[in-house]
């Protein structure tokens, strides 16, 4: 699981340190892989000056599982919620049943 702990074994990382591993997010995409995983590619600035510098892109592969657990991690940071699903509604739901759909 990922943490905010410091790679530098408890020691104060230097502002050089903090400022090249620095860069604003620009895009993402995700596609399928293998059977249970998922590719991420996500883009950013070199840096955090996104006018002057190269857009860089790292690819993860992470399970499904990590996957939810991301989304979920990033949803509970930003303070919001999935959409209700609809219930579906009773004609439909009827419908669905006699043709085994």
């Amino acid at each position: 699981m990922a943490t905010n702990a410091d790679p530098g074994g408890g020691q104060q990382a230097n502002n050089s340190r903090v400022s090249n591993n620095f860069g604003i997010l620009v895009g993402w995409a995700h596609v399928p892989f293998m059977k249970d995983g998922i590719q991420l590619k996500l883009q950013s600035t070199i840096g955090a000056n996104r006018e002057n510098a190269g857009i860089v892109s790292h690819r993860y592969m992470m399970t499904r599982n990590q996957a939810l657990i991301l989304a979920k991690s990033l949803l509970d940071a930003t303070g919001q919620t999935l959409p209700e699903m609809q219930r579906e509604g009773r004609l439909k739901r009827v419908f669905r049943r006699l043709t085994g759909g």
